[in-house]
């Protein structure tokens, strides 16, 4: 990933803020900030895509829906 694409994502994180500012307590956003922060630098590092991590992200909620 070159330093436009990085900056691009990270650009689209702080925008997003604003959206989970009014859409969440402070404290779900404190406990989920670590998690988010180290998927977007997986990303920035190549280790993942965010095709991936949606994959997996939409995996766990389906577990947690159907119980399995």
């Amino acid at each position: 990933m070159n330093k436009a694409q990085a900056t691009s994502i990270l650009d689209a994180d702080k925008r997003a803020k604003g959206i989970v500012d009014h859409e969440f307590t402070q404290d779900v956003i404190d406990i989920c900030e670590p998690q988010i922060q180290a998927t977007i630098q997986r990303v920035i590092k190549g280790e993942t895509t965010f095709e991936a991590e949606e994959a997996l992200l939409l995996a766990e909620w389906k577990a947690l829906h159907t119980g399995h």
